[in-house]
């Protein structure tokens, strides 16, 4: 491997590193860890634009590549976020449905993939 490769891998695992510690800060008190890690609440439709285009981009260059394990593990993460935010909504007595039907339909889709890994020997 190259110096570049190195690198840019090594790079790419501290995002990797950062992002887990960023999860941490947020996950006993979401609130509060936004708060720590300088967002405003009252920007967070702003921000929620911004991860939307990102998970439109991902989700289009994820299609566009088509390599089935890039896919599975898009959909694994896509999937796992229209679920959690379901359950978080349900938890409020708040409308989740639609967050419900996108992660059952992720969950299809995962399930096709795993088979098109399986019957092409890609797995």
């Amino acid at each position: 491997m190259s110096i570049v490769e190195t690198a840019a891998f090594g790079l790419v695992w501290f995002g990797v590193a950062v992002t887990g510690v960023i999860a941490c800060i947020c996950l006993f008190n979401p609130a509060a860890g936004m708060a720590k890690l300088g967002h405003e609440v009252e920007q967070l439709p702003n921000v929620m634009l911004g991860r939307y285009i990102a998970i439109f981009g991902f989700s289009l260059f994820a299609a566009y590549y088509a390599d089935f394990i890039v896919l599975l593990a898009w959909l694994t993460a896509a999937g796992f976020m229209a679920f959690f935010d379901a359950v978080l909504y349900a938890r409020q007595s708040k409308p989740y449905g639609t967050h419900l039907v996108a992660g059952i339909l992720t969950f299809i889709a995962i399930i096709l993939v795993i088979a098109t890994i399986s019957s092409n020997g890609s797995l």
